[in-house]
């Protein structure tokens, strides 16, 4: 038989196999069929779902279980096998538990092996979808957990709840656990598991399952040096700055007093500060991975500052959402960069029906040393929502193409990498280049908020650097043109990427396309200082009086004088 039998000969298959189990098959002695009696009915039910589509589960055939009703099941075995869709209420036909995939024909290429283990040896299986026993488990099997990231393809329907589908894997028996599962809506479904190397080489097998891998490191992307917020400046105009990176002159120029008013940017990252004078109250918990909120390395709090702070960032007017993923280390899980991101997906998919939403960036200055295709998925279905997303490229000087989640960025993807460039315009010798990086900005000796405390300030270096730079003019593009690009992320993209500085870069640009971060302004309007600044009131949300009266007198205070600085010296992280 082919893979592409026609309907009626099908059906006629169907129909003489049913007639063969009605007349020849006998149930045993205790009143359940054989072996191969019911490799027949799991044909008969495979059978039916491939000539006669539709909305119900294909393991629910009662006209072929209806000649072998007489048989009896006890009561909690009927339910189980009620609940995970093998059998239907009125029907009362079962099958023994050792059943196993070598009774199955195998010139039956077309019978999909949906959620059942590829070998009979590895595992023994009910005659349905979700049911894998693990009695067969080689003797020998390991017994060493490890934490797996398992990714279902998007669109595709899992069994709910997911703790019971679990549940009949027999998971906990041998120590493993569900760590987390993905938010109902979110898109690709995702879990998180600790357990053996024989489960998730069974998982493989699956043909629902899109990626099964273990989880990676993170690390954040920054080096740091001493230096000053020149970037602003460098976006905003056309000459851009120049004189020593030190200096605190700088000026930054805009057309749009809203500065991003409304949108909401996602800094996944190793913790925001929330209470930092910067954010004028505009900076509130979202979610944290590490059990705290508290931001122990100050890289994220740096990046938030940049993005969005009152006195260093590009937008100043939009919200700020903590999204802690890494530890006070700078690195962390990819099993928990994808927690974050799930609650990022969820919390957009509900803002996105209230008045007044504009739309959402996941700003990630973080990397992996490698690929992660879990990580890849979930961000792509991110995208897929409409949450705009920006990521930094590294800081190995070599082919952003090389890791997750830089390489998502390039001509044909809706990510937006980000490279890092000096103030004379160069590339900057540590940032990553090549065809997956769309643009450049200004990542070297950068001057933002710090994490040890309310007006404290630092210097930092890095891709880590760069990218939220490109993440606050693309929250400014956004209010700019709501209803075109709010929650677009192909036409934002195309959007930055066309209000970019062309070939004004030098350097290694290893394929990648000469455009330098802008606002579109380039100076040509009249030029703001940061104490011309009007804080907006944000009395509702997270954020002391103290800290926004503090970030008032702030705007008005020179900076070296208003803020204490901390510098820290280190190597090049990734």
């Amino acid at each position: 038989m082919g893979q592409h039998m026609g309907r009626p000969c099908l059906l006629w298959v169907v129909r003489r196999l049913t007639h063969a189990v009605s007349e020849a098959q006998r149930p045993t002695a205790n009143g359940s069929l054989d072996g191969s009696g019911c490799a027949v009915l799991f044909l008969l039910a495979r059978l039916q779902c491939h000539s006669e589509p539709s909305s119900t589960p294909c393991f629910r055939p009662s006209r072929f279980y209806a000649a072998l009703g007489h048989q009896r099941l006890d009561d909690a075995t009927r339910q189980d096998y009620i609940n995970h869709g093998a059998l239907h209420p009125d029907s009362l036909c079962s099958c023994p538990p050792t059943l196993t995939l070598s009774l199955l024909p195998p010139s039956l290429p077309f019978i999909k092996t949906s959620l059942l283990a590829a070998s009979s040896s590895l595992v023994a299986a009910f005659p349905n979808p979700g049911f894998i026993n693990k009695q067969t488990l080689p003797s020998n099997h390991s017994t060493e957990v490890k934490e797996y990231i398992v990714t279902w393809w998007r669109n595709e329907t899992v069994p709910e709840p997911i703790e019971r589908y679990m549940d009949a894997l027999e998971l906990n028996k041998n120590g493993d656990a569900i760590l987390f599962e993905s938010s109902p809506g979110v898109n690709p479904r995702v879990v998180v598991l600790k357990m053996c190397d024989e489960h998730a080489a069974i998982f493989k097998t699956m043909a629902e399952i899109n990626v099964v891998e273990e989880k990676a490191e993170v690390k954040s992307f920054v080096e740091q040096r001493q230096g000053s917020p020149w970037g602003l400046e460098r976006i905003s105009s056309a000459q851009g700055p120049s004189g020593s990176p030190q200096g605190q002159d700088f000026t930054y120029s805009f057309n749009d007093s809203t500065l991003g008013a409304g949108v909401d940017i996602y800094v996944i990252d190793t913790g925001v500060r929330t209470s930092h004078a910067v954010f004028t109250g505009r900076a509130v918990q979202g979610f944290t991975a590490t059990g705290s909120f508290v931001d122990g390395d100050g890289h994220g709090t740096h990046v938030a500052g940049t993005a969005g702070g009152a006195k260093f960032g590009v937008a100043q007017g939009a919200n700020i959402i903590e999204v802690k993923v890494l530890g006070d280390d700078g690195s962390g899980a990819s099993s928990d960069t994808i927690r974050g991101m799930d609650w990022v997906i969820a919390r957009h998919n509900k803002r996105k029906t209230e008045p007044g939403f504009i739309g959402s960036i996941m700003s990630m200055s973080w990397g992996l040393q490698g690929f992660a295709n879990s990580v890849d998925e979930v961000i792509t279905g991110a995208s897929e929502a409409g949450i705009h997303v920006s990521v930094a490229a590294g800081n190995d000087g070599q082919d952003a193409c090389g890791s997750t989640p830089a390489h998502l960025g390039g001509a044909n993807s809706n990510v937006v990498t980000v490279g890092s460039v000096n103030i004379n315009n160069q590339v900057s010798s540590f940032s990553n280049n090549g065809r997956c990086v769309d643009i450049y900005a200004p990542g070297e000796q950068i001057l933002s908020s710090w994490s040890t405390g309310d007006n404290v300030i630092n210097f930092l270096s890095g891709t880590s650097m760069a990218c939220p730079h490109t993440t606050g003019v693309m929250a400014v593009l956004m209010t700019q043109d709501v209803a075109g690009l709010g929650q677009n992320p192909a036409a934002l993209k195309a959007k930055l990427l066309a209000t970019a500085r062309k070939n004004d870069i030098s350097g290694n640009l290893a394929g990648s396309p000469n455009l330098l971060l802008s606002n579109g302004v380039n100076g040509n309007v009249a030029q703001r200082l940061v104490k011309n600044y009007v804080v907006p009131d944000h009395s509702g949300l997270n954020g002391s009086p103290a800290a926004r009266a503090a970030a008032r007198m702030a705007e008005a205070a020179p900076i070296d004088k208003r803020f204490e600085l901390h510098s820290r010296d280190v190597q090049l992280r990734f």
